[in-house]
């Protein structure tokens, strides 16, 4: 037996970044995706200030089309996230020299990347909500929509610049995982939320498509 497999571990100095850089890269592809969809919708909603006669097929199209943005990224979101859990379950069983990020550091990150596509999910809901139950009309819930698209489109940026940089910059020891079981358990979490909306944007861009074409 050698001297130096009696030593200790050596402690940790740093959070890893790899460990925080793969999940940030899944929670921002949503996060730009919403931002690219809102920016799309808000021409659509341009579109039909100009066209006041618009119908309910062409707008149905109009979002649909603003929708494929946020479902590739969603899709490429999931990929990434499946890196990131797999790597956050390895550093459970691998001796590294790095410490892991708390679930709290993963969660507050899927925060940031989401709230985007949760303000863009709900800014289209109302907008059908009132397409397709005539009630009140579109002038009744304009305002709402405008600043639901507004939050996506600035939130998108924002939190894209948050997360990158939240992934590089030293962390905090009080951001270190205390549990090695903790993290990748968020990991899993995070992703059932992004397929889920990804199942729900799929479908509900495909049921709009499918109106587009009954339509016109």
């Amino acid at each position: 037996m050698t001297p130096d497999a009696n030593l200790p571990p050596a402690p940790l100095s740093r959070a890893s970044i790899l460990a925080r850089i793969i999940p940030a890269l899944s929670y921002a592809l949503p996060a730009i995706g919403a931002a690219g969809s809102a920016l799309l919708f808000i021409n659509v909603i341009r579109a039909m200030r100009d066209a006041e006669a618009a119908g309910i097929g062409a707008v149905s199209a109009g979002i649909s089309e603003a929708n494929m943005v946020i479902v590739v990224t969603l899709y490429l979101a999931i990929v990434v996230g499946l890196i990131g859990i797999v790597a956050g379950f390895a550093r459970m069983f691998v001796k590294t020299t790095t410490a892991s990020p708390s679930a709290w550091f993963y969660f507050v990150m899927g925060v940031f990347g989401f709230a985007p596509m949760f303000a863009l999910w709900q800014a289209q809901s109302l907008m059908l909500q009132v397409m397709f139950s005539r009630s009140g009309g579109v002038v009744s819930v304009a305002r709402q929509i405008t600043a639901l698209l507004m939050f996506g489109l600035c939130a998108g940026v924002v939190s894209l610049v948050i997360l990158l940089v939240s992934s590089v910059v030293p962390l905090p020891r009080m951001l270190w995982a205390k549990r090695k079981w903790a993290p990748p358990v968020m990991l899993v979490v995070m992703e059932i939320v992004v397929i889920v909306m990804t199942v729900l944007y799929h479908l509900r861009t495909a049921w709009l498509y499918q109106q587009a074409r009954e339509r016109f």
